[in-house]
């Protein structure tokens, strides 16, 4: 390595110039009365006593009390330790920057595919991070603990989370703190999570050949990994936990009207608050009242037990307020008054005997 890229090399190990400018004279003429050291090197005599004593606190050289002072370098081992510490942390500092210049923001395209699960995991924590309505997560116990401070972040927001956590022996699932509910898969799967219905994050956990994810920024590719959540991770599992601060809560009509309607063919009286968006506007709607009826496939015998796969098609609430009456769809609701973010059952009122 020639002289000019050495010194370069220690300025970048925390020298100053001048300090690298002595030590590398040092290194050339050996031990050395330090006043010449001012004059082998472009370093001021009045200035070289500070540097030699600057290079002696950092272990670089060592000096020698005679009758004038002495310097000479000290046995590079812990300089060497030194200098190669700083050359892999700037390694592992490029590959960082280099992972994080490719990892693409979910915002900004519509769909990419990440090498690392890492990148896959930090972003679904970034978008959770910035959630505002719901997440829908299916991971491994170890990734709802990397995950549990923006989903409780997100939580303490009023962020409606659902977790399926798979289940991989006999380890104790996790629950955040303020989740929704938690569910227990007996049969691992991938990494999943949807994000305010606009990002989605997915990455396998079992039978993939090379380490890879998907980044999603999209609802409607987001909507296709909303449906193999709850029809694969989530509907038929095991309940572990359900968050006794709130009242009934749905993030999907179908998971509302699967629950509900069984109750609704008995005759019962069920009140709700539904938050989503106006589908003429756009703007944020809220709008509490009686539910009237639920129309749609897959209600030909709501007496049944209904899967979501039952629901798959159309579906609609009429809510009555008091004043008018309201049209609720799901996701992507088109010709529905109102897009249901969320269903909040408020009251129901069982048929008498």
């Amino acid at each position: 390595m020639e002289t000019e890229r050495l010194r370069a090399a220690l300025e970048g190990a925390g020298l100053t110039g001048q300090q690298a400018e002595a030590y590398l004279t040092l290194l050339e003429t050996g031990q050395s009365p330090v006043v010449d050291l001012a004059r082998e090197s472009s370093v001021s005599s009045s200035r070289i006593y500070d540097v030699v004593r600057g290079l002696e606190e950092m272990g670089f050289v060592e000096t020698i009390e005679r009758d004038r002072l002495f310097a000479r370098p000290r046995e590079p081992v812990d300089v060497l330790e030194r200098l190669r510490s700083q050359s892999e942390m700037l390694a592992d500092a490029a590959g960082e920057i280099e992972e994080r210049w490719e990892r693409p923001d979910p915002r900004e395209s519509r769909i990419s595919v990440l090498k690392h699960q890492e990148s896959v995991l930090r972003g679904a924590g970034e978008a959770i991070a910035g959630a505002e309505v719901s997440v829908e997560l299916a991971a491994t116990p170890d990734q709802v603990r990397e995950l549990r401070p923006e989903i409780e972040a997100a939580a303490d927001r009023g962020v409606l989370s659902l977790l399926s956590v798979y289940d991989i022996g006999l380890e104790e699932v996790p629950i955040p703190e303020g989740v929704l509910e938690v569910r227990r898969n007996p049969i691992p799967g991938p990494f999943l999570a949807v994000v305010d219905r606009r990002y989605a994050f997915f990455s396998p956990n079992v039978h993939g050949d090379e380490p890879y994810g998907i980044t999603i920024g999209d609802e409607i590719l987001s909507f296709i990994l909303h449906w193999f959540f709850l029809t694969s991770q989530w509907g038929g599992q095991e309940s572990v936990h359900v968050n006794p601060d709130h009242p009934p809560t749905y993030v999907s009509i179908e998971g509302f009207v699967r629950d509900a309607a069984a109750l609704l063919a008995e005759g019962a009286t069920i009140t709700l608050q539904t938050v989503g968006h106006d589908t003429e506007t756009g703007e944020l709607v809220s709008v509490e009242g009686e539910l009237i009826g639920v129309s749609g496939h897959g209600l030909e015998d709501p007496t049944g037990a209904l899967s979501y796969t039952d629901l798959a098609g159309h579906l609609a609430l009429s809510i009555d307020d008091g004043e008018r009456l309201y049209t609720v769809g799901g996701w992507g609701a088109l010709v529905e008054e109102i897009e249901a973010q969320v269903i909040r059952v408020t009251g129901i009122s069982p048929v008498l005997p």
